[in-house]
């Protein structure tokens, strides 16, 4: 059987609710050994979180697919040592602790180093790890709202609108994903480790290309103009007779072939619409003038009709078809992983693929936490003895 690309790579996951989950997740995925450290009891707090069946959290059964479990009272000083002994023989290490949380027990990053002098250790923070708001707790909208993000969406006469999903919280893991891979390589021809940190602050504004190329331009930033783009028109959202069209017209010959498919030939003659400045100025009018047409007309016939011709198109679906849709199955989307008290449930599919080694989401189910603690301390080679004493003393837990 061929081997992952990270088979081999043994992480430590101080991870939390989603963010860095979500970057362990990803590398579970591409076969890295993941030990994910919990509280006792309670564990993770998104095990709090819906949806649920037979009162397990199939929010942290997602995230948490293809971990090893530890539970450990980070506080006591058993556990600390317990904690460093760990960190000895791993790879990486991430956390997405508010700044400063694992240096206030005595076991930040400078501690880590001393145990393990090559180790890379990926941080993500709300506000990062310093500046004057690193020490502020963050989630995925607060975020989305003090980078400016949500100020670019939504219509602009209307309130904004947060992105739809936890844009945030993904996309800073994905970072820190990317930001680790970089750190084996560099520690591959090196010898050395690094840090790090990924703030979500600064990813979110990172995404905000338009919007700084424009006040670059002109000192001002790129005010909401809904489902258009700012730049082209007709770039965006269209009313069809059964909900909404997508086109995204950004070349004068996309523009022309538009115009004799949906029969608007005289568009084309109108001096509003002659060029792409012309119908951005426009933008309203132009609105207005494809919807006469395309409001009698169904998204998926507006669809196949443009991009026949050449012309990106696409109906507006919602998630239900397109988890229907054929291309959603060929290249495998969303998948099925069993989950003990659980069984098969549905899941995102990691979505990088390689020609010749395989990702796969279907490792270790996620546990209770502590499900796997006695094997994790055996593997480190502390006797039974010691592992019974840690177990009664409260330092160590051990779920059943």
């Amino acid at each position: 059987m061929k081997k992952r690309p990270l088979e081999g790579i043994k992480i430590l996951d101080f991870s939390q609710v989603l963010s860095a989950p979500f970057c362990g997740m990803l590398l579970a995925d591409m076969g890295a050994e993941i030990i994910k450290v919990e509280r006792p009891g309670n564990g993770d707090i998104s095990r709090e979180y819906g949806p649920y069946k037979n009162d397990i959290s199939l929010y942290f059964c997602q995230y948490n697919r293809g971990k090893k479990g530890v539970a450990v009272d980070m506080r006591s000083e058993e556990g600390k040592n317990v904690v460093m002994d760990l960190v000895s023989k791993v790879d990486i290490v991430i956390e997405n602790f508010k700044s400063g949380t694992l240096e206030k027990l005595g076991i930040g990053y400078e501690e880590m180093l001393k145990v393990n002098p090559g180790l890379i250790y990926g941080s993500i923070a709300g506000f990062g790890t310093y500046g004057p708001l690193s020490h502020l707790p963050c989630m995925d909208i607060i975020a989305a709202a003090r980078s400016g993000l949500v100020s670019t969406t939504g219509q602009g006469a209307d309130a904004p609108i947060k992105p739809g999903f936890s844009l945030c919280d993904t996309w800073a893991g994905l970072q820190l994903f990317r930001g680790l891979t970089m750190a084996l390589l560099h520690k591959q021809k090196t010898g050395k480790g690094l840090r790090v940190d990924i703030a979500m602050l600064d990813c979110a504004f990172y995404m905000c290309e338009a919007p700084v190329l424009e006040h670059s331009l002109t000192g001002e930033f790129t005010p909401r103009t809904g489902n258009h783009h700012p730049w082209y028109a007709p770039c965006g959202e269209f009313v069809t007779n059964d909900g909404n069209a997508v086109i995204a017209v950004t070349r004068e010959e996309e523009w022309t072939q538009l115009c004799e498919t949906l029969g608007l030939s005289a568009l084309e003659q109108d001096p509003r619409f002659n060029n792409n400045e012309s119908r951005v100025r426009n933008r309203e009018a132009l609105i207005a003038e494809l919807e006469k047409v395309t409001s009698a007309m169904g998204r998926y016939e507006i669809e196949k009709k443009l991009c026949e011709v050449g012309v990106p198109a696409s109906a507006v679906q919602t998630l239900a078809e397109f988890a229907g849709n054929p291309q959603t199955k060929e290249l495998k989307v969303i998948t099925e992983i069993n989950q003990p008290g659980v069984g098969d449930y549905t899941v995102v599919n990691t979505p990088i693929r390689f020609s010749k080694t395989p990702v796969d989401p279907n490792g270790v189910a996620a546990g209770f936490p502590g499900a796997n603690s006695k094997d994790i301390l055996n593997e480190l080679g502390y006797s039974q003895e010691k592992i019974d004493e840690l177990i009664d003393s409260g330092a160590i837990y051990q779920s059943v």
